[in-house]
Parts: structure tokens; C-alpha cells; sequence
């Protein structure tokens, strides 16, 4: 994992050198942090043989919208036959249920069984607290602007299942 590569010079973390512009792109940079996150998520969550897809997908269909395979594809950005495979492991796992959408019968719906509601309450304090953990070196008020500004960048850019009319 990249994380574990990190330079470190006697217990100082390390900054990028000046002749190394990528560093100074942001999008770079939130890409960077994105995936650092996501590490250090798969590895908190790897005690309850969950995987991190496994978690987003759990924690997508334990709020209000609806949501069938496609929706889930295009909220997480994963390729539709992911989904199917991680949505097969978490019937088998009793967490979700399909049921079959009335109104088109090529679609399913998606919904938590107790179990899996049971199971994403356990996985979301692991990873609440490692993304508190990776957002230690913000300040309370810094992390509400970031996430004020991620909400701006996002704003238009989320699937139409999970916005409100």
C-alpha cells in the first residue's frame, strides 16, 4: 500500500519538493488523499471481512431514496458487473435484499435486511473513526469548509436517485 511508503525524516512528515509539480495540481491532490483514505478504510474494515465497496454500497441503501444496481453503479462509480458480484456476496450474507421493481420488471430495488442494517452500524463506527483519524490534522472548522466546498464541487454531479426533485 502506498501509505506505507511514506517519507518520514525522524518522525517529521515530509512535504513534496519544489521540482515536483504534480504536488501543486489540486485535482492530484484530492485524488491523493482520496485514495490514502480509502486504504487506510479497507485496512480498519479488514476485521470484519468487509471491503470498502462492500461498506459504501451498505451505506448507500440504508437512506431514503430507492436505489436498483444501475443506481448504485452510477452513485459509486462502479462498473455494473462489480456490482452484481458485490451485491450477490451481501444476499448471500443475508444483508440485502432484491425485490423487483412493478413498474419495470428488468429492475430490482434494493433494501437492507436487519442484518445488514446491523452490520453497517458496526462498520460505520470503524470507519468514522478512521476517517477521524485521517482528518486529525484539520481543525473542526477546517474539515466544515472543506466539506462545504466538496459539497459545492459535487453540487449537479450526484445521480438523479439520490436528489431531490
Amino acid at each position: 500500500m502506498a501509505s506505507s511508503n511514506t517519507a518520514r525524516k525522524a518522525g517529521v512528515q515530509q512535504t513534496p519538493r519544489e521540482d515536483f509539480p504534480l504536488a501543486e495540481r489540486p485535482g492530484y491532490m484530492f485524488h491523493k488523499a482520496a485514495l490514502l483514505l480509502y486504504e487506510d478504510v479497507e485496512r480498519a474494515l479488514e476485521s470484519t471481512g468487509m471491503r470498502a465497496r462492500y461498506f459504501f454500497v451498505l451505506a448507500s441503501l440504508a437512506g431514503g431514496p430507492r436505489l436498483s444496481q444501475q443506481d448504485i453503479s452510477r452513485l459509486l462509480n462502479l462498473d455494473p458487473t462489480t456490482v452484481v458480484s458485490v451485491i450477490d456476496e451481501m444476499e448471500r450474507n443475508r444483508h440485502v435484499e432484491r425485490q423487483r421493481d412493478p413498474a419495470d420488471r428488468r429492475r430490482y430495488h434494493l433494501f437492507l435486511t436487519d442484518d445488514g442494517r446491523e452490520q453497517l452500524a458496526k462498520a460505520e463506527t470503524i470507519v468514522t473513526d478512521a476517517e477521524t483519524a485521517f482528518f486529525a490534522t484539520l481543525e473542526k472548522a477546517e474539515l466544515g469548509a472543506m466539506h462545504g466546498m466538496l459539497r459545492r464541487l459535487l453540487a449537479g454531479r450526484w445521480p438523479a436517485s439520490v436528489c431531490e426533485d
